[in-house]
């Protein structure tokens, strides 16, 4: 697998200094109509390029936000529902939350990924957690003299929460650190009618405000409280952003307007009164395309596991599944992991080094991938290898299974991992890719998940395993049309392994530079999966002798970690084949 992978990369083209100077723009604006839709736009141009939803689904459109998980939010007030659509396709993604008749409006995410909703309908703010569940109401009923809490709602520079009143004309202050609310601007200070967008300054010292009944665009001082008209005259300010270039974006009556963040003037109309068929636009949102990371090795990666006990020759995995739902970093959150039924597997070994692998996803309760069956083989032959061989294929200690199989060099970017216990039961992982929405119908885009996963190999030096380079594989689809030529690779950054103990070792990674996926550096400790005979073996001969195949099969970090991990299967030269997956890290940006 990762032999072929080395090899298409010696096919990758350079991109050109004119590609890159034609490249088109990263970012998307989106501009919310509240009698329309939620209207997208070039951001760096203002052309035009589509709606994101009818109005059958987004019925007053509000806020727009990109969440902790990538996706966008959109809030549609007249239907009381926050929805979620993918930020690379524009997909529908599903509800997250339903309020109840609060009349939503703003919407903000803390640093633990809660969302925030005012409600302008309610006088309050309410907090949701990561799977839209209600977790409680945060700034009370009118608390501050709050009135019609609006769509501009925003964590500030200094972690507090600031509210746009637009019926008390004025800006309350919530902080997470002692739960209170304040008024931080007074109702009517320098004429302000009707607060609608706040916006962080990039100097972290300042929030612009837009009053839509004074029509004004102010800038407020957080340290001293001053509040000062950057331009005046406008017609019914709303929504305001960072366009591309540094200036603001504010919607200027039924136009979106660039406006010099110094000297507040007004310098070009970027959409146009009616453009795309807006009407009433409220809130606008640059939102970057792609993420912080290499966006191309995003890709069309996804992976299944799933577990059950070798019956003779057979593994029937009646139920694998999918985990995705957190990402990568910082944030990486195991417990916001969705756990969805994905289909089932099996596998009947043949001999010590083929098998035949089926799967059905197929029916309602399933990630509707169909039905398909291949044979497959050892990736390498080594000394688990031989011992099936020497003891038969049916002799009790089948620990020779474990490491990974794959459908030949026609199926390389696509390969299963085993990992089995000394009782029988059996791990197993299938790295494989997304389905093609378009050629696969009934495929569930909630399965497309945050999965990603990466590959490398090396030669294991005494105790240590450095694999210098590391490699993402996309662009395949699943499915009848899946083709592996069409597989893009790209260095994703260099992974080191040092095997403390038979079950034992430390997990590093550093994936930074220009010529990296950008999902930074770390480390952990991490365990075998299983307790099993390779690992007796290690026990009885010591760390150091010449068979090392007992590092094959399963590591991970323990159950705290659970829905992460790699495999490792070593050649009896010392190569060996390493996979890890993980999920992909969080979109910056917005």
């Amino acid at each position: 697998m990762t032999r072929h992978l080395l090899s298409l990369m010696a096919a990758l083209a350079l991109v050109s200094t004119t590609a890159l100077a034609q490249a088109p723009c990263a970012s998307r604006l989106f501009v919310s109509g509240y009698f329309s839709t939620v209207h997208v736009f070039d951001a760096c141009t203002g052309a035009y390029l589509r709606d994101l939803d009818g109005r059958e689904r987004i019925l007053g459109a509000q806020a727009i936000r990109r969440g902790p998980d990538g996706f966008l939010y959109v809030i549609s007030e007249e239907s009381s529902t926050i929805h979620k659509y993918r930020n690379d396709t524009l997909e529908y993604a599903g509800e997250f939350a339903r309020t109840g008749p609060t009349g939503p409006t703003g919407l903000a995410f803390d640093r633990e990924g809660r969302a925030y909703v005012g409600g302008y309908g309610s006088h309050d703010v309410r907090r949701y957690r990561r799977d839209g569940t209600l977790e409680g109401t945060v700034v009370a009923f009118r608390a501050a003299g709050l009135g019609g809490p609006d769509n501009g709602l925003v964590f500030g520079p200094d972690g507090n929460l600031y509210v746009p009143g637009y019926d008390s004309s004025s800006v309350v202050k919530w902080n997470p650190g002692t739960g209170l609310a304040s008024v931080a601007v007074a109702p009517r200070t320098a004429g302000i009618r009707n607060t609608r967008g706040l916006l962080p300054a990039r100097d972290g010292e300042h929030l612009f405000i837009t009053a839509e009944g004074s029509g004004q665009l102010l800038r407020w001082n957080l340290a001293s409280g001053a509040v000062t008209a950057l331009r005046g005259g406008l017609a019914r300010p709303t929504g305001i952003d960072y366009a591309p270039d540094g200036n603001l974006l504010v919607v200027d009556g039924n136009r979106v307007v660039k406006i010099d963040p110094v000297t507040g003037q007004t310098l070009a109309t970027v959409v146009e009164p009616g453009a795309g068929g807006i009407s009433g636009p409220v809130f606008v949102a640059v939102i970057e395309k792609a993420d912080t990371v290499d966006a191309a090795q995003v890709g069309t990666q996804f992976w299944v596991v799933g577990d059950a006990v070798f019956q003779g020759r057979v593994l029937d995995l009646g139920t694998v599944y999918t985990a995705s739902g957190s990402e990568f970093g910082p944030g990486l959150d195991f417990k916001d992991l969705s756990i969805r039924r994905w289909g089932s597997a099996r596998i009947e070994l043949l001999s010590c080094t083929k098998a035949r692998f089926s799967w059905n996803a197929t029916g309602g309760d399933s990630a509707n991938y169909g039905t398909g069956a291949y044979d497959i083989e050892r990736f390498f032959t080594n000394e688990a290898t031989q011992r099936c061989q020497e003891q038969g294929i049916d002799a009790a200690d089948k620990s020779w299974v474990n490491g990974q199989w794959w459908g030949g060099q026609a199926r390389a970017g696509e390969g299963l991992f085993l990992h089995r216990r000394a009782d029988g039961t059996t791990f197993f992982a299938w790295f494989t890719h997304r389905p093609a929405a378009d050629l696969t119908p009934g495929a569930v885009p909630a399965h497309a998940g945050t999965q990603f996963w990466v590959v490398g190999d090396a030669v294991m030096q005494g105790r240590s395993l450095v694999l210098g380079n590391a490699y993402t594989a996309t662009g395949a689809s699943f499915g009848p049309g899946i083709a592996f030529d069409r597989l893009a690779i790209r260095r994703w950054g260099r992974i080191s392994i040092e095997f403390t103990g038979c079950s034992t070792g430390i997990f590093s990674w550093d994936s930074t530079g220009a010529d990296s996926a950008g999902f930074g550096a770390g480390r952990y400790d991490v365990v075998r999966f299983f307790d099993d005979e390779s690992a007796a073996r290690c026990r009885e001969r010591g760390l150091e002798h010449a068979d090392l195949s007992w590092v094959n099969g399963q590591w991970w970090g323990g159950q705290a970690r659970s829905g992460e991990g790699w495999f490792v299967d070593r050649r009896p030269d010392g190569t060996v084949f390493f996979a890890w997956f993980t999920h992909r890290p969080i979109p910056q940006g917005d």
